[in-house]
This record gives C-alpha cells, sequence and structure tokens, in this order.
C-alpha cells in the first residue's frame, strides 16, 4: 500500500525536533520495512534544498508553511495555495493519507481521500481544531490519558458522533546493554564529585526550565562538597524552528536571576544517534515541567539508557507510575521535587534493570508498528455515537488529579482544596451524584465551583 505522510513541522536529515518528529520516522522505516511505500510531504524551510531520505523514507519538504511553530499557517495567501497543491499532489500519488500531529487545515485539498489521523500535543490550536472540527477515518494517540482527554473535549463540545481513538503507545528502543556515557561536545569531562542533572527538552517554560534550575541551586546549597551541573541543550542560533522557546538571550538572563551561572551549562541540540550515550552520561534526568504531555519519550528513553528519572505528575506522565527508575512528585512543589531528585540518585542497579524489562514489555518498537499498520492499511469503520449518561453524575474529567485533598488541573497548571469533592468521589467509585438528597451544602458549593472550572463533568458514553 502506498502511504502519503504529511507533517506539517519540518524534518531534517539528521536533526529531530520534539519527540512526535522521531516517532513520525520510526513509524514510516517501520511501515517501509513491512512492505508498504511510504513517503512524507513536510514543511520546507531555508536549509532545505529538495528531497532527501532518512532510513530509506522519502522525504518531500514541499509545503510553503511556517517551519516554526505555533502559528504553522502565518503565512501569505500563494504560499496557502502552493501547499494545496502539494497537498493534493501526495492525496493523489497514496493509497491513504496519514496526517501525522494533524494541523493540516486545507482538508480541500484531500478531498476524497481516506484520513487517518494521530495527535500527540493536545495543547495547541491546531489539534484542538482537528479534533473538534476537521474530519478524519480514525485518530491515534500515545496513550490512554490522550484517548480521555480528546473524547471528553468532544463530547462536551455538543458534538454527537466521534470517529475511532485509538490507542497505539510510542514504541521506546531498549539496547541490551546500557550505552558507553558520552558528554555533548563542548562540555567539560566529568569530575570526581560532579552531579550531572540532564535537561533534554526544548528550551521552554513549560518544559520546566525554572523548575529544573531552582532544584540544581537547592541542591547545590544543601551540599556545597558536590559539583551540582545541569545540562540544557539550545537551538543553533538563527534555528527559528520553535517560537515557543525560548531565545539564548532569556536563557542567560532566567539563569541569572536564579543564580544558576555556576551549575547551568547550555549545548547544542543533539540528533537522535547521539541522545543513548547523553542519558547514560547523567545522574538523573529532569522532567519537571507543566507542559500537557500525551505520551512523554524522555522518561522512558531515559531509563531505557540507564538514567532514573524525576518527573512531574502532569498529564500522561502520570501512566509512568510503577516503572522503576521513575520517581513522580506533584509539579511545582519544590521541597517535594528536590526529595524526588534525591531518591533519583540512590536508586539501585537493580530498579534501572527493573525498569528497563519493564519499558521492553510495556512499549515495544514491534507493536507501535504494527498498530499503525492496523490503521493505515485496513478497512476502516464508521463514526460512533455521543450520549449523555442519563442520572446526572459527574466524574473527575481525565485532565485532573487527585493530589492529597487537592486537584491538579493540567491544563490551568495548578492545584485546588476540594476536600469534600476528592471525599465524594474516593467513596462512590470516581462519579458524584449531583441530584443525591445527602449532599451537603459544603459538598454542593464545591461541586458547582468544580464544574465551572471544568474539573467535574458529565458523563458520556461513546459506542
Amino acid at each position: 500500500m502506498r502511504i502519503a505522510a504529511i507533517s506539517v513541522a519540518p524534518l531534517f536529515p539528521d536533526l529531530v525536533i520534539g519527540g512526535s518528529q522521531k516517532i513520525l520516522i520510526d513509524v514510516a522505516a517501520g511501515l517501509n520495512l513491512s512492505g508498504h511505500e511510504v513517503q512524507i510531504w513536510c514543511t520546507g524551510t531555508k536549509v532545505h534544498e529538495g528531497d532527501f531520505t532518512i532510513d530509506g523514507v522519502t522525504i518531500h519538504p514541499q509545503l510553503a508553511l511556517r517551519g516554526t511553530f505555533p502559528a504553522t499557517h502565518q503565512v501569505s495567501p500563494i504560499e496557502l495555495a502552493i501547499t494545496a497543491d502539494a497537498l493534493r499532489r501526495a492525496a493523489d500519488w497514496g493509497d491513504r493519507v496519514y496526517l501525522h500531529a494533524d494541523a493540516v487545515y486545507l482538508r480541500h485539498a484531500l478531498e476524497g481521500a481516506d484520513i487517518v489521523r494521530s495527535i500527540h500535543d493536545y495543547v495547541y490550536e491546531e489539534a484542538l481544531i482537528s479534533t473538534l472540527n476537521l474530519p478524519a477515518a480514525a485518530t491515534v494517540v500515545p496513550s490512554e490519558y490522550l484517548k480521555n482527554c480528546i473524547e471528553e473535549t468532544v463530547a462536551i463540545s455538543g458534538r454527537k458522533t466521534i470517529e475511532p481513538v485509538v490507542v497505539v503507545p510510542n514504541g521506546v528502543l531498549v539496547p541490551d546493554t546500557i550505552p558507553d556515557p558520552v558528554l555533548p561536545k563542548g562540555i567539560a569531562p566529568r569530575g570526581e564529585n560532579d552531579l550531572i542533572l540532564l535537561f533534554p527538552h526544548r528550551p521552554q517554560a513549560a518544559k520546566g526550565l525554572d523548575v529544573s534550575i531552582r532544584v540544581a541551586v537547592e541542591m547545590q546549597a544543601d551540599d556545597p562538597n558536590r559539583n551540582v551541573r545541569l545540562l540544557m541543550p539550545v537551538y543553533t542560533a538563527g534555528s527559528s524552528l520553535d517560537d515557543a522557546a525560548d531565545s539564548m538571550a532569556e536563557l542567560t538572563k532566567l539563569v541569572d536571576s536564579l543564580g544558576g551561572n555556576d551549575i547551568v551549562e547550555f549545548h547544542s541540540w543533539l540528533s537522535p544517534s547521539e541522545m543513548p550515550g547523553y542519558y547514560a552520561a547523567g545522574d538523573v534526568t529532569l522532567c519537571l515541567g507543566s507542559f500537557v504531555e500525551s505520551f512523554g519519550l524522555v522518561p522512558v528513553e531515559s531509563v531505557a539508557n540507564g538514567t532514573p528519572v524525576a518527573c512531574a505528575r502532569v498529564g500522561a506522565l502520570r501512566e509512568f507510575d510503577g516503572i522503576d527508575g521513575i520517581f513522580l512528585e506533584s509539579y511545582d512543589w519544590a521541597p517535594v521535587t528536590a526529595h524526588s531528585v534525591n531518591l533519583a540518585i540512590t536508586c539501585s542497579d537493580d530498579a534501572i534493570a527493573s525498569g528497563r524489562a519493564q519499558i521492553r514489555a510495556k512499549y515495544p518498537m514491534k507493536s507501535m508498528i504494527s498498530g499503525y499498520e492496523s490503521l493505515l492499511s485496513e478497512s476502516l469503520v464508521g463514526e460512533r455515537q455521543i450520549t449523555v449518561v442519563d442520572g446526572g453524575r459527574l466524574a473527575l474529567a481525565p485532565w485532573c488529579d487527585i493530589q492529597g485533598d487537592q486537584i491538579y488541573d493540567d491544563y490551568r497548571a495548578s492545584r485546588r482544596i476540594y476536600r469534600n469533592v476528592v471525599r465524594a468521589l474516593r467513596s462512590s467509585g470516581g462519579f458524584i451524584d449531583v441530584e443525591s438528597s445527602s449532599n451537603s451544602a459544603a459538598l454542593d458549593h464545591e461541586i458547582k465551583q468544580a464544574r465551572i472550572a471544568g474539573i467535574l463533568i458529565p458523563e458520556y458514553e461513546i459506542a
């Protein structure tokens, strides 16, 4: 089967910007090896010079959109028209169209095509508009968390039908042995008293920049005898690949304001082939941001390569609870977060070995490839019906997490005390009956506030 894969985000021969682009290459290469012919059409940038290949997959950087993200379609009318023509050629070539991290507004250019889309970061306007307004025969997501968020959002919006939303977890390569540690070029070799903390994320506030710096500074102050080093990648000057990322000037200012000048060490962006040795070179990987992850490759890739992780209980990262080597803590409770980093430092070799085995069993690359292949090569089923369940019950929204007597909201990156609501949810199987005459005035008040905030939502069925 010919599969025309389309990505609004650009691809490069030896550079990956974001985990979803890595997944696209892994899926495309795997489908090629399974006997399908896959070609990818992506946004072109000033550094592109015609077609190229990655792992045997032909890449056409022909979409005349913005290489920066978000606001990918903020271009001239003629460039949108040129992009529509490229999309039309891709659809004419393929037996099926796959929209990776769907952000394609120009659906008229794909009229008549069988479309399967994937959604990854359910934060940006493009992804939200896609699921609420744009057609597809099926949607692929990497976690139960994201599936629940999409289905509940569509139901609350008032739509009566929804296409199948299928969970295909991201595949993670776990090497047979932990790689040799390799620090990036320009970074000083490890010293005897060094504690190396890794921040392998986009240089973006929501990824936990300030939290990571504060924790590193606090850990240095707690033990002056050790040399805390926080490694952070930065984009090449002038790359303009992510408008949401902080500039080097902004990063330097932030580090200085938090007292991290002697702790933070910047290095250039790394290629996928460099990441295993980089992970292995750290003592702890930090995933402490508020970004609403739909899967979160960094924590599992880090453990897969031998390094434990201190991780915020945000979004789909909560699904890693129970994986040895990943230490989950509430977002931005600095003393608690520092404690989780210290726990990770003392993580045993046996725990890392167990975590590696868990990841190998739970997220095999073969399963990801076969999951995508099933959707992209087989007959697609029709839409499902959305109905509100009678009885007036409310449930905790999937983007919320009970933490003690508080409820954390992923999309507000904040928590609020709901003692009565938490008690009611825990005692009644996760639902609250708003029509129950036994509800107290205090519970009724909290229910009202939680409904307004989108923390409690009506019960729906999708079948």
